[in-house]
């Protein structure tokens, strides 16, 4: 059986495993409600009963990340919605995130995939991961679709009240060559910072939470879609804080680098008493290019033109809107999805 055979039999056993994007890391309840701006469906009926201009024919397998996390829940409800609107084969398959995803779309093994805007950029400029492979120009830009906060979580008994404070601290900084490893030296940059200035330890986010709870580190980075059950969990014991990035440094991170967005928790579901501020990249929808701009425009017009049913399978999708379909990505917008924009009126970034 090929590699491709096999990811596509493994994804379809998650898939039927999972349920309607059901994952180990818990919906959201605190995303905001739907933006006003956003379009209403124009029925939540099945596509067969509904007129489509184009059905989509083919098979098309989606990266997305851990089985249990919030990539593979919400990219499950993508699916769902395309496959059920437009009558495509959308396959998701679990992986090990958004940097193995965009390499398995460069590679042609995947078709549509999530990943972060970061690594979307790093990916498109051949830098950071992508240096030794060089700049990947096979995949484009869909949507963006919510926020993925870096959380800077530290226990209390380590001292730690400010990024300041990490100083020949034990920190973990995520797992070797992941978006979050970059993110956490970016911050520390801003802060004049680097790893000779801490204790930095390579840990994925599930080692970092267990060697926070076992007093192994003082805190980690981490960036994820909020609440992350991993913070939820920690935070069960009163025993940690999450760090907020104060006005100034928060500037220089914007300035510097355009993927960010600032972000600031709606509420206090890590029960530490205050919001928390940081900044956010965005979880995006890109898809190969050797896709068919008509079946990319039946993709784009079956999410936006059926929001509230993906919001009401994933609270992650109250984060999305058609005004917001760009945030965080400069261009590279497929075709297809370009044209969708630009029947709505919008201005598609690079065009």
């Amino acid at each position: 059986m090929t590699y491709r055979k096999l990811a596509f039999a493994l994804a379809l056993s998650m898939t039927l495993l999972a349920g309607c994007g059901g994952s180990g890391t818990p919906a959201s309840s605190a995303a905001p409600a739907p933006s006003s701006a956003a379009p209403a469906a124009e029925s939540s009926a099945p596509a067969e009963s509904a007129p489509a201009e184009h059905k989509v024919s083919g098979s098309f397998l989606m990266g997305t990340g851990s089985a249990t996390g919030n990539y593979y829940s919400f990219g499950s409800v993508l699916a769902q919605v395309i496959n059920s609107h437009t009558g495509s084969n959308i396959t998701v398959s679990a992986t090990g995130g958004s940097v193995e995803n965009a390499r398995l779309l460069n590679s042609g093994e995947n078709e549509m995939a999530l990943i972060q805007s970061d690594v979307n950029s790093y990916a498109l400029e051949g830098i950071e991961q992508f240096a030794e492979s060089g700049a990947m120009d096979s995949f484009a830009a869909v949507t963006a679709c919510y926020p993925e906060m870096v959380q800077i979580v530290v226990s209390k008994d380590s001292g730690i009240k400010s990024v300041a404070d990490m100083k020949d601290k034990r920190v973990c900084v995520g797992a070797t060559g992941s978006g979050y490893e970059v993110a956490a030296r970016q911050i520390l940059g801003a802060y004049d910072m680097n790893y000779d200035d801490i204790d930095e330890r390579f840990l994925s986010q599930s080692e970092g939470k267990n060697a926070l709870q076992d007093g192994q580190i003082d805190g980690f980075f981490m960036c994820s879609g909020y609440p992350n059950s991993n913070v939820t969990e920690l935070s069960l014991n009163g025993n940690i804080e999450v760090l907020t990035i104060d006005e100034e440094h928060l500037k220089i991170l914007l300035d510097k680098y355009p993927f960010y967005a600032e972000f600031t928790t709606p509420d206090d579901q890590y029960n530490l008493g205050h919001p928390v501020t940081s900044v956010a990249v965005m979880s995006m929808l890109v898809v190969s290019k050797e896709m068919s701009d008509d079946d990319v425009y039946a993709m784009t017009k079956a999410i936006y033109e059926n929001l509230p049913e993906i919001q009401e399978l994933n609270s992650k999708g109250n984060y999305m809107s058609l005004e917001g379909a760009f945030r965080g990505i400069g261009g590279n917008v497929h075709p297809g999805a370009a044209r969708y924009y630009e029947e709505q009126g919008m201005t598609v970034p690079g065009k």
